[in-house]
């Protein structure tokens, strides 16, 4: 590997790499994977543009670590979800399994839900985005596994994020609030899914 691919040995160095990581990685988040360019990443780092060409060889390994950095973000609000979970009793935590699920799977802010989700159908455009978010996957799927084990609910991870996912889509395309929304649903996949394990 060339020149561009090394850890910057310099504090500053590091500094300004870092920058462009966090820049493609907002970018990717806001406007998906065609949005990242070198110019584009350096006008959001308030970096020169020579300066992306130098710390990557292309735009594939820039996409590439701000798809690992956007993951990232998504399974540390998981992993918080599911510490609070375990903090819990498991009867605390069944009564509040469906906040903490939503929580794990949702991004804080309502105002970015529309971006987020239209990001991550975008991802389909760049194989390394996919990638990236595919091992991600498995971290998120980790936590949520965690809260449901947590409440005693013996539910696949992967089916949370389905029903979380599509109510989220729902609700931002007929105007609905996506947070109490995708409660709604969950809750009353979680109870279907429970009776149908009962019979």
């Amino acid at each position: 590997m060339g020149e561009a691919s090394q850890t910057p040995k310099s504090l500053k160095a590091q500094i300004t790499r870092t920058s462009l990581v966090l820049a493609a990685a907002a970018l990717l988040r806001e406007q998906g994977p065609k949005a990242v360019t070198y110019r584009k990443v350096a006008k959001w780092a308030g970096a020169a543009s020579s300066s992306v060409g130098y710390y990557f060889e292309s735009v594939t390994q820039l996409l590439h670590e701000a798809g690992r950095y956007n993951i990232q973000l998504w399974a540390e609000r998981a992993e918080k979800a599911a510490a609070t979970a375990e903090a819990l009793s498991p009867e605390e935590c069944r009564s509040r399994v469906v906040e903490l699920l939503v929580q794990a799977c949702l991004p804080e802010e309502t105002s970015v839900l529309p971006a987020h989700y239209a990001q991550l159908i975008a991802a389909a455009e760049s194989d390394v985005v996919t990638e990236a978010y595919q091992k991600g996957r498995v971290s998120l799927d980790a936590a949520i596994g965690r809260i449901l084990a947590r409440a005693g609910i013996d539910m696949p991870p992967r089916m949370v994020g389905a029903v979380v996912d599509g109510a989220a889509v729902n609700a931002i395309s007929e105007g609905y609030n996506v947070h109490d929304f995708a409660s709604s649903l969950l809750k009353t996949a979680i109870e279907m899914y429970k009776r149908s394990a009962d019979q």
